[in-house]
């Protein structure tokens, strides 16, 4: 009989990898699946919190920005008074504004000044506006087939609004004052107003305007002996 044949074999004949008993695969005592639970949503709730730093920090990003684009500022030309159509532009004419830098409308610079003073005003300029880059112009005035005419007429020979330069008007050949009115229908001439001034002295008012250079011998004559009126037939720009 061998030595050792009464002993009995305490090595477990249980599968590696199973447990040896149900008391050994139940869990250990003390082991608690709700503080795991609770564990996992404190972590997502950390998450959560690091996510929405992160958004408000780039939402305060971008409104420092904006703030800063808005009160970013470009310095333009302005007019400082009334410009008539054609009137060269002086420095005196001219003054400096602050806008912001995305303003729509297009602007002229303040260190463009230079090179505008010297130009001609392609259109009328009101006091106050802002200098648009179309509305000077380096042409002459009068150039091409174009010739400018100052005429001086009676109020009663002007409508009663007021002309302002770069309206479109008539001039209308006119009798003497003890001519009978004409058969026919009178000569008239397109003409366009460069300039107004009022004489009050005289109650009268001196209009320029260019004509054609082919129409303008007679206009100037008529003007001469207060023979022609004006009217105005549009404000078209």
């Amino acid at each position: 009989m061998p030595m050792f044949g009464n002993l009995k074999d305490k090595t477990s004949t249980a599968p590696v990898g199973e447990p040896r008993s149900a008391k050994e695969a139940s869990p250990k005592p003390g082991h608690d699946f709700t503080e795991v639970v609770s564990t996992t949503k404190v972590r997502r709730r950390r998450s959560y919190w690091i996510a929405g730093l992160a958004l408000m920090a780039v939402a305060i990003v971008g409104a420092v920005f904006l703030v800063n684009a808005m009160r970013a500022t470009t310095t333009i030309l302005v007019l400082a008074r009334d410009v008539p159509q054609g009137e060269t532009i002086t420095t005196d004419d001219l003054k400096t504004a602050e806008v912001n830098s995305d303003v729509t409308i297009a602007t002229v610079p303040a260190t463009d000044k230079a090179s505008v003073v010297g130009q001609s005003a392609a259109i009328p300029l009101l006091s106050g506006s802002a200098l648009n880059p179309s509305s000077v112009t380096n042409a002459v005035i009068p150039s091409g087939d174009n010739t400018l005419v100052g005429i001086t007429v009676a109020i009663g020979k002007l409508p009663a609004e007021p002309l302002f330069a770069g309206d479109n008007v008539r001039i209308v050949d006119t009798p003497r004052d003890q001519d009978d009115s004409p058969v026919q229908g009178p000569v008239t001439a397109n003409a366009q107003v460069v300039a107004v001034k009022d004489i009050p002295e005289t109650g009268q008012t001196t209009v320029d305007v260019l004509v054609k250079k082919d129409e303008a011998s007679w206009i100037a004559a008529r003007a001469a002996t207060n023979r022609v009126a004006i009217v105005l037939d549009s404000r078209e720009r």
